[in-house]
């Protein structure tokens, strides 16, 4: 079963558009630093164009220049996609299959498979699907450059953790029942750079324990002077 959604962009005038590098933007406040953006739109107002994408993502569009990237997948979860679109005509330019999973995990009936928004930097977007992959994208020709698919934890109600972009690392967070884990990865290559696990006792003392994972995504903040 393929599900429609709608990416509706809005913008008055058109000329009007910021980068939106992440899930929470460039400044990772999630405002849109602009006195221009339209307070009204239906169906018709304020919308210049709607393109209609395939199956089923809860993830955050992120712009760089004249394109929006976003994910999808179907609902079963054995098909995840990367998506590319023109800012100005809404047309499609890339649309990749980027993993397909054998046996997805289940996740909650409000979840999708497609949850964690993209990252974005100049030539490359690296799309994230907790457990089942993360991957880096060639923005001109579509290319996969890189894919890691042995970063694992059973998310329980399936993952919604957004990667972030520090310098010449990609941030990832993974926590599930049985890991939890902070990975960085390398931008070029994939590899891992580092990797800070929490302390299980964190998630076992108590019956509760389980419920204590994350879906948090990570932010950066200066402290003495040094960015943690």
């Amino acid at each position: 079963m393929r599900v429609p959604i709608c990416l509706l962009f809005l913008i008055a005038p058109f000329a009007v558009h910021a980068d939106w590098p992440d899930w929470r933007g460039p400044d990772e406040q999630g405002q849109a630093a602009s006195d221009k953006l339209p307070l009204r739109w239906s169906e018709t107002e304020n919308v210049v164009w709607k393109t209609a994408i395939h199956d089923l993502g809860h993830s955050t569009p992120v712009v760089l220049g004249n394109q929006i990237w976003l994910t999808t997948a179907k609902q079963d979860g054995t098909e995840l996609y990367a998506v590319a679109i023109d800012v100005q005509s809404g047309e499609i330019k890339h649309d990749i299959p980027v993993f397909h999973v054998e046996n997805p995990q289940k996740k909650n009936p409000s979840n999708s498979y497609a949850t964690p928004s993209p990252a974005i930097e100049s030539g490359r977007v690296y799309v994230h699907y907790g457990s089942d992959g993360t991957a880096c994208i060639d923005t001109k020709s579509g290319e996969i450059l890189w894919k890691r698919t042995d970063l694992n934890c059973d998310h329980m109600q399936g993952a919604a953790s957004s990667p972030v972009i520090y310098e010449d690392l990609l941030i990832l967070t993974l926590e599930g029942t049985d890991k939890y884990f902070t990975v960085a990865l390398s931008k070029k290559t994939g590899d891992t750079v580092w990797i800070y696990k929490r302390p299980a006792d964190l998630y076992v003392d108590s019956i509760e324990g389980v419920y204590k994972k994350s879906y948090q995504t990570p932010v950066f903040i200066t402290v003495d002077g040094k960015t943690q």
